[in-house]
């Protein structure tokens, strides 16, 4: 009897050995494929975060008109996404959402029935080796003042949307400058602007450039 106990606790002791070990060997196998996966991971992070990054200039019928941070993966959709979406009179048939974005490039969204000036460097059909072409010394000066031409507004007759097109002009100015007409009829020079809150003389000068008073 005493040999057949100690037959047993010799072959309880193998059993739990055994046991352990592949307890052990199954923990270490686990463990070892969690680390590969976080590393995996960890990788393509990685990768992703170092994708190029530039700024795109995005004007016209969008929620937040501004200078966006974007990477080269992305294209003018996720642009115009980050500018909170078209406005409800956007001409969404004018933009090639799905075309990549490249460093400085200018995307103008018109609105319906808008006539686009011709002369805007706008076109989101550019391509990046066009623009790299555009912006080398080959270009006259006069060239590169004729692509900065923008889209000039009546100030008399625009819009709440067409102001806030214009570069220094955001919603809130928009409707100063729309109550001062509403109020004291049409403008007749457009330095009464500098009558409307937020407006100097600095401020004024950019203006002018994208503004009219009728035919001009």
């Amino acid at each position: 009897m005493i040999l057949i106990a100690i037959g047993l606790i010799i072959g309880g002791v193998f059993w739990y050995s055994y046991q352990q070990t592949n307890l052990t060997s199954g923990s270490e196998i686990k463990l070892t494929k969690t680390k590969s996966s976080n590393k995996d991971a960890a990788t393509v992070t990685k990768s992703s975060s170092r994708a190029p990054t530039f700024y795109v200039d995005i004007k016209g019928a969008v929620q937040k008109p501004g200078v966006y941070r974007m990477t080269s993966q992305q294209r003018v959709n996720d642009v115009v996404l980050a500018a909170g979406g078209f406005l409800t009179n956007a001409d969404q048939n004018q933009v090639n959402l799905s075309l990549k974005l490249y460093d400085q490039q200018i995307i103008y969204v018109p609105i319906k029935g808008e006539i686009q000036d011709q002369s805007l460097p706008t076109t989101i059909e550019q391509t990046p080796t066009e623009a790299a072409t555009a912006s080398s010394g080959a270009v006259t000066a006069s060239a590169a003042e004729s692509s900065v031409t923008t889209t000039k507004f009546d100030l008399n007759t625009a819009t709440k949307e067409q102001l806030m097109q214009i570069n220094g002009i955001g919603e809130k100015k928009a409707e100063l400058i729309i109550n001062y007409r509403q109020e004291h009829g049409q403008f007749k020079q457009l330095d009464e602007l500098k009558d409307i809150s937020g407006i100097g003389d600095k401020t004024l000068e950019v203006l002018k450039e994208n503004l009219t008073l009728g035919q001009e």
